[in-house]
């Protein structure tokens, strides 16, 4: 059961007139192990007797559960399309997050892999897998036309 499933269960027990005592024994007989601890019965008893009725816990101010927000993810996704040389620490610097919440939109959100220091999708789409077979086709037409083309193309540096 969820939380508020619990708490649920102690508002309706208490406002059958049962005491914390009453309602956390019944809770042990009937959940066993999983039903809250006494003190968490007692503390929501004590808020429905000052009248606050509502199962569900009050929004907190403060620091939000995850920083992997869309407006976050969105801002990394716009630095990688700037730069995908892009490093995870620079990344964070710039977003104002941590690394290891940046790490989960890369690669949860994302779907990106650092391959030769680039970031990259980790699945092709239908339509980009289509591009590289154009783009493959080119290359072999191009190559039928020219023998020299092979020894044009460059694929590393000299040092």
């Amino acid at each position: 059961m969820e939380a508020f499933e619990y708490r649920s269960v102690i508002k309706f027990l208490y406002l059958k007139g049962q005491n914390s005592t009453e309602i956390h024994q019944e809770m042990v007989q009937v959940h066993a192990e999983k039903c809250p601890n006494f003190s968490a019965v007692t503390h929501w008893v004590r808020k429905f007797e000052s009248s606050f009725l509502s199962v569900m816990d009050e929004h907190r101010k403060g620091r939000p559960p995850s920083v992997v927000t869309e407006k976050n993810v969105s801002n990394v996704e716009k630095l990688i399309m700037q730069d995908r040389r892009i490093t995870v620490k620079q990344l964070a610097f710039a977003s104002k997050i941590s690394i290891g919440s940046v790490e989960t939109i890369l690669h949860d959100h994302l779907n990106l892999n650092k391959m030769s220091a680039r970031w990259v999708p980790r699945l092709l789409t239908s339509d980009q897998q289509q591009e590289r077979v154009n783009c493959c086709k080119h290359l072999l037409r191009q190559e039928a036309n020219d023998a020299f083309f092979y020894r044009r193309i460059v694929t590393m540096d000299k040092t």
